[in-house]
C-alpha cells in the first residue's frame, strides 16, 4: 500500500502531526473526506488541501510517460489471481483481477460456485505461482458453504508440482473465513463492520459473494424499487472502497435472466448493479450439459470463451 512522502511536506508542525496520528496510507488520504481528517488530528482545511495534493501527485505524477512506461506500472499495480487453468488464466490477461468488482454470472449447476471455491484456495498461493500468499472471505447467501467439496479440492490444488512442493503441509482450509449470510442488512452490517475491522487485522486476498442476488431477491416489495437501488448502490461501492483500500480481488456470484425481446441470457440485478460491476464473466451450461466460460467485458481485454469441464480435481479446459 503506497505511503505518503513525509519529506516533502516542508511544514514541521504539519509532518509532525501526520507521524502523531500515523497518516500515511496515501489510499486512506484521498478516501476520507476533510471532516474525517480533522477528526483524526489537528488539521486546519489548508492542511488537508497540502496533504491531498501530495498523495495525489504521488499516484498520478505530473509529466508525459511513454505508453510501455504506462503498462509497466499498470502490470505491477493490478494484480491477478490463478484459477489454476492456464487456458482460462489466459482469457482474464493473467487471472481475476484484483481492482474492482468482478461478476460471475450463469444458470444453476453452470459451475459458478466451482470457480468460487477454487480462487477462495489459489489466492492463497505465493506470489511467484499466481496468488497472492493471503487468505480468503467467502460470504454465503443461498446454501450453506460446500466444505465437502471444497476438501475434494484440496487434495488436487495446487497442481503444479513445484508449487505443491512449495507449499508443503500448508493447509489451504485454514485460511478461508465463511460467513452466512441472510438479508441485506446483514450484508450490510458485515461489509460496513466486522469485515473492515476483519481486513485490518488479517491479510485477505479475496472476498466472495456468493451470491449478490440472493440477498435482493426477496427482501423488497414492487413499490421498493428505489430502496432496492440505493441498497445496491450503496454495497457496490463499499466492496469497490474495501477493494481500493485493501487491495483485495472482490468475486460477486450473480444469477441470470432471460430477456424477453431478445432471448439472451442476462445477468440479474439491472442497470444499478451492472454499472457498478468492472469485469464480467459468465458461464453457460447447454442443453447437452456441456458447459463455457465467457469474458463479457473487461477496462482492458476484448470479449472471449472457451469450454470446460468441472472433474473431481476441478476446472479443466
Amino acid at each position: 500500500m503506497a505511503k505518503l512522502d513525509l519529506m516533502s511536506i516542508t511544514n514541521t508542525r504539519l509532518r509532525n502531526e501526520i507521524e502523531r496520528v500515523g497518516l500515511f496510507s496515501i489510499e486512506k488520504i484521498l478516501l476520507m473526506g476533510n471532516q474525517e481528517l480533522m477528526e483524526i488530528g489537528n488539521f486546519s482545511d489548508n492542511d488537508i488541501n497540502i496533504i491531498k495534493n501530495i498523495a495525489s501527485k504521488s499516484i498520478l505524477p505530473e509529466g508525459f510517460k511513454n505508453a510501455l512506461s504506462s503498462e509497466n506500472q499498470l502490470k505491477k499495480k493490478w494484480k491477478h489471481i490463478t484459477l489454476d487453468c492456464p487456458s482460462i488464466d489466459q482469457i482474464l490477461g493473467g487471472g481475476l483481477p484484483c481492482r474492482g468488482i468482478t461478476e460471475l454470472s450463469g444458470e444453476s449447476a453452470a459451475g459458478k460456485t466451482q470457480f468460487c471455491l477454487q480462487y477462495s484456495i489459489t489466492v492463497q498461493y505465493p506470489p511467484q505461482y499466481g496468488g497472492l500468499g493471503r487468505s480468503a472471505v467467502y460470504i454465503c447467501t443461498e446454501d450453506k458453504f460446500p466444505s465437502s467439496r471444497l476438501h475434494q479440492l484440496l487434495s488436487s490444488f495446487p497442481r503444479d508440482e513445484a508449487a505443491k512442493s512449495s507449499v508443503g503441509t500448508y493447509q489451504f482450509s485454514d485460511n478461508i473465513y465463511v460467513d452466512h449470510i441472510a438479508n441485506t442488512d446483514a450484508l450490510k452490517q458485515c461489509l460496513y463492520h466486522r469485515l473492515p475491522q476483519m481486513l485490518k487485522r488479517i491479510r485477505v486476498g479475496i472476498i466472495i459473494i456468493d451470491s449478490i442476488a440472493a440477498v435482493f431477491r426477496g427482501d423488497y416489495s414492487v413499490n421498493e424499487s428505489i430502496v432496492r437501488a440505493k441498497d445496491l448502490r450503496d454495497i457496490g461501492l463499499q466492496l469497490h472502497k474495501l477493494s481500493r483500500y485493501f487491495g483485495t480481488a472482490i468475486l460477486c456470484v450473480n444469477q441470470v435472466t432471460d430477456a424477453v425481446d431478445t432471448g439472451k441470457t442476462l445477468p440479474c440485478l439491472g442497470l444499478v448493479w451492472a454499472n457498478l460491476v468492472t469485469t464480467k464473466l459468465q458461464v453457460r451450461l447447454s442443453p447437452c450439459r456441456e458447459r463455457t466460460f465467457h469474458l463479457l467485458s473487461s477496462p482492458n481485454l476484448c470479449p472471449a470463451s472457451i469450454p470446460y469441464r468441472i472433474e473431481a480435481s476441478g476446472i479443466v479446459t
